[in-house]
């Protein structure tokens, strides 16, 4: 029989890992509930976990520059008259959107990064 730990981890699924890969949000607790005190202890749990966050601000790093570079790939590929120019600018476009997203992602992680390193509560 096997141990239960084992159990659980191979019943969750693919995109439940990949979430917990990718964003770390998962992993901190809500400073707005309970009282001042329950607070204060979920800040420094917190604080205690932001050293995490440098590793996902270099995975959104990677996935942006990646998206980056198949923009211009996409790109070169319709100025080269490879793909069709409105096709290539249709998917440009769109990992454009994804590559802000990404951006944007980072952003966040950055001020979260930051906010729970200069800021006492």
């Amino acid at each position: 029989m096997a141990p239960a730990h084992v159990t659980n981890v191979e019943s969750e699924s693919l995109s439940w890992l990949i979430y917990l890969y990718f964003w770390p949000f998962w992993m901190f607790k809500d400073v707005n509930q309970g009282n001042l005190l329950e607070q204060a202890a979920a800040y420094r749990y917190n604080r205690e976990r932001r050293g995490y966050l440098p590793s996902y601000i270099a995975k959104w790093l990677v996935i942006f520059l990646l998206s980056l570079g198949v923009i211009f790939l996409l790109e070169a590929l319709g100025q080269a008259g490879i793909m069709l120019p409105v096709a290539s600018s249709l998917l440009a476009g769109a990992t454009g959107m994804f590559a802000s997203g990404a951006f944007v992602v980072m952003v966040q992680i950055s001020v979260a990064y930051l906010f729970l390193c200069h800021w006492r509560y």
